[in-house]
């Protein structure tokens, strides 16, 4: 890989005062350590609070981390937390998986600062991440642990020098995922709630791979990670004071929220190629049993990318710290989702759903 990146002007921060000599060895030793950061196998993002833009999209390792979904809420937390004014270390929150930050300031764009993943010969090693992380990307583990092997590793031993290199670069120019229309919807909504865009990318990723679970069609499982990505656009029109709300609703402002979906239909609707996500955004709060909202639908009358929007927008939930309460364990969370199996969610989706974590516990973080 070679990672793209502004480099600091080591003589521009050196005094006029400084011996030759010092400032050849620091341009030598700046070089070599640039040098060794260029061929690192690290993958570069911009993040801020529940949002997360991922360099070299088409780079098998940037999938790697980018379609993981631990990989995602762990860079997420971590920038949380550095936006909050904690210490910005480099972190190991994975085995053998480090978050480094990059940059020290928010930039004048809005994102809070650069991070820089990387993936070191520990997560490969037969006691490693790797396997968990490779199947919660849905990628081939021999095949990604090949391509590793072949790439220069970063060590243990090297995240110290790296990350002080990586501190001192500013976040680098990273293309949006997704279509125009989309990014569009989801930057509307962040500006007015950061926590939604964080919640939906995991949404979107959850949906996308139930519906395969499912059996549903390729086209399908595209559509559900879009709904995924879509499904609480509403909430722009949903005062900020309401949805962060820590104590219980009155039925005046259970109303507002329960109006979202509405919202979020009007807005979707009127955007061109977005129809198939429709469905999802307008119905994923019906319930299997009829007790739901908006529509009071019941049974196999709610689609089923509404019905797979619904568990598993439900669990992310679930696992999400929110005003009135902690985040829930994930074993907690899927004891919701079964217990609600016939009555809240789709009797057989649920439990396609509680295999599917079963089988990719990755997938559960």
């Amino acid at each position: 890989m070679r990672p793209i990146f502004s480099q600091p002007s080591v003589e521009a921060n050196m005094t006029p005062s400084a011996p030759s000599v010092e400032r050849a060895n620091a341009c030598a030793a700046f070089e070599r350590l640039a040098t060794r950061l260029r061929s690192a196998g690290l993958v570069w993002a911009q993040s801020e609070p529940g949002h997360v833009r991922w360099s070299l999209a088409d780079d098998f390792l940037t999938s790697l981390v980018a379609d993981s979904a631990w990989i995602r809420r762990q860079v997420d937390d971590a920038a949380q937390r550095w936006m909050n004014g904690a210490p910005t270390t480099p972190e190991q929150p994975i085995p053998g998986c480090w978050l480094l930050p990059s940059g020290s300031r928010q930039r004048s764009d809005g994102v809070a600062r650069g991070v820089a993943i990387a993936i070191t010969s520990k997560a490969v090693g037969s006691s490693g991440s790797l396997r968990a992380l490779c199947q919660s990307a849905n990628l081939d583990f021999e095949l990604t642990r090949d391509l590793l092997r072949s790439e220069p590793m970063v060590t243990t031993r090297e995240i110290p020098r790296l990350a002080a290199m990586v501190r001192l670069l500013r976040p680098v120019a990273l293309r949006p995922t997704g279509t125009p229309a989309v990014e569009a919807l989801l930057r509307a909504v962040e500006s007015t709630h950061r926590c939604v865009r964080g919640h939906s990318e995991r949404t979107a990723h959850l949906a996308e791979c139930l519906a395969g679970a499912a059996g549903m069609t390729a086209g399908e499982c595209r559509t559900a990670r879009m709904a995924g990505l879509l499904h609480d656009v509403g909430k722009m029109g949903i005062p900020e004071q309401v949805l962060s709300k820590p104590g219980s609703l009155t039925a005046e402002e259970r109303s507002l929220v329960n109006m979202h979906p509405e919202i979020g239909h009007r807005i979707v609707q009127g955007v061109g190629g977005l129809e198939h996500a429709v469905p999802a955004v307008l119905w994923h709060h019906e319930r299997w049993d009829g007790a739901g909202y908006p529509h009071r639908l019941s049974g196999e009358a709610i689609p089923k990318i509404a019905r797979v929007m619904a568990i598993v927008d439900s669990y992310d939930a679930m696992r999400s710290d929110r005003p009135y309460r902690q985040a829930l364990s994930p074993e907690h969370a899927l004891r919701e989702i079964h217990c609600g199996s016939g009555k809240q969610f789709d009797p057989e989706l649920s439990q396609a759903f509680v295999r599917l974590l079963g089988q990719q516990p990755a997938l559960a973080a």
